[in-house]
């Protein structure tokens, strides 16, 4: 995430909780991003030089004719200061921190395989246990970590998979190898 995106985001989160628009906003701002990164076109056509700042002001318009006025003023005012890009980073600092503020906390699990609905819950279990938040896992698969979960939650990482269980391993027959 961005400097540019983390100060937007939070001066957003800030303003809509004073007016009490925190989930709404949210609502938009995830939808906004998710229109910028699902087309790569919109994008190019934003970054062209020749596009004006009153074009990209009536396209906004056309695509997110419901937007609040917070919303549509801050899509503005990143327009206005060629910084309409960090959309995708506002909205995801902009859900971190309303989910912060519900006490709620994403935890990324990175797996060998998908996780079984069972094992999300047995992993929110200890997870919300350890840390006294509750979790809301999203689960991203790695084949090269060959087994085990590591399980990331802020700046937090725990890490048991079985690449990492067998390399420590390694390290530790080769020391000990090396004293005799």
């Amino acid at each position: 995430m961005s400097i540019v995106a983390n100060r937007y985001a939070k001066a957003l989160f800030e303003t809509a909780s004073e007016k009490g628009e925190l989930e709404s906003v949210e609502r938009e701002i995830v939808a906004v991003a998710a229109v910028f990164h699902e087309n790569a076109d919109l994008r190019k056509w934003l970054e062209h030089p020749k596009v004006t700042v009153e074009e990209k002001k009536n396209l906004f318009a056309k695509l997110f004719p419901e937007l609040s006025l917070l919303t549509r003023n801050l899509l503005h005012l990143l327009v206005e200061r060629r910084r309409e890009l960090e959309v995708e980073g506002i909205a995801a600092t902009y859900q971190r921190l309303t989910m912060e503020r519900r006490g709620v906390v994403e935890a990324e699990v990175v797996s060998a395989v998908p996780l079984a609905e069972a094992d999300e819950q047995e992993l929110i279990a200890a997870f919300q246990k350890r840390i006294g938040k509750t979790i809301q896992i999203k689960n991203r698969v790695d084949s090269d970590i060959l087994g085990g979960v590591i399980v990331k939650i802020g700046d937090r990482l725990y890490d048991g998979s079985l690449k990492t269980k067998l390399d420590r391993f390694h390290k530790n027959v080769a020391v000990s190898h090396v004293g005799k």
